[in-house]
């Protein structure tokens, strides 16, 4: 029955994939898991072999390598999420209590069985707990390989968060971090480029606008320059 079962939704995911592919121009590997009922894609996106998304949301060009987990994330547009990159959620109280089980603490545990009543401590954070989100993702930022992030943290547009990082809190616009915990490196640009950078949002634009600049991409002094004289 497990087999029919697995046939069944194997059928589904396979016509999930082509619809978003023709509709979207999304690319999502067939050896990937993806929950196409909690999941949401802007348009073309892509989704490495291995990699597990469940309820995440994945804005406009922005992709997953291979073998990335991410659960309960909203990604901005044009992203760029590396190998290995995972969502680190679930707490358990460090202070005060006797055990770290979650048998004394919640009365919804791994083992199904608990010693209490009621729930007595808050495992999870969340960046919106109404959506229960447990991480957000700015536009045009690059997540490198294996980095970790852990639940209840925002990372800012423009951010590069180092291969291997541990991030434990919240970055800043154009940040570069690195590093377990990771740790300021420095800003991208200066900061009246950031400045601009954060006031025209380009990831907002339409693409016959992104083409049209495309070009001036490659420097953000001439970037500023072209567009600041068009004013």
């Amino acid at each position: 029955m497990s087999d029919i079962g697995d046939w069944v939704r194997q059928l589904k995911s396979a016509g999930a994939r082509r619809q978003l592919q023709k509709e979207k121009n999304c690319h999502i590997s067939g050896r990937s898991n993806v929950d196409y009922g909690s999941c949401v894609f802007e348009g073309d996106n892509q989704v490495g072999k291995f990699s597990i998304l469940h309820h995440c949301f994945l804005g406009k060009g922005s992709y997953v390598s291979e073998s990335s987990v991410l659960e309960r994330m909203k990604v901005g547009r044009y992203c760029s999420i590396g190998p290995y990159v995972h969502v680190i959620h679930g707490k358990h109280p460090t202070r005060e209590y006797v055990s770290t089980h979650p048998v004394f603490y919640t009365t919804v545990t791994p083992i199904c069985k608990s010693y209490v009543k009621t729930d007595r401590f808050e495992e999870f954070d969340y960046v919106d707990r109404e959506k229960q989100l447990f991480v957000e993702v700015g536009n045009d930022v690059w997540i490198g390989d294996g980095a970790s992030i852990m639940e209840g943290v925002r990372i800012a547009d423009g951010t590069i968060i180092a291969a291997g990082a541990v991030v434990v809190k919240d970055t800043q616009p154009y940040e570069i971090i690195g590093g377990n915990p990771a740790k300021h490196i420095r800003y991208r640009f200066e900061q009246e480029d950031i400045d601009f950078l954060l006031d025209i949002q380009w990831w907002k634009h339409d693409e016959e606008w992104i083409r049209q600049y495309a070009d001036e991409f490659d420097n953000i002094k001439k970037l500023k320059s072209v567009l600041l004289k068009e004013k």
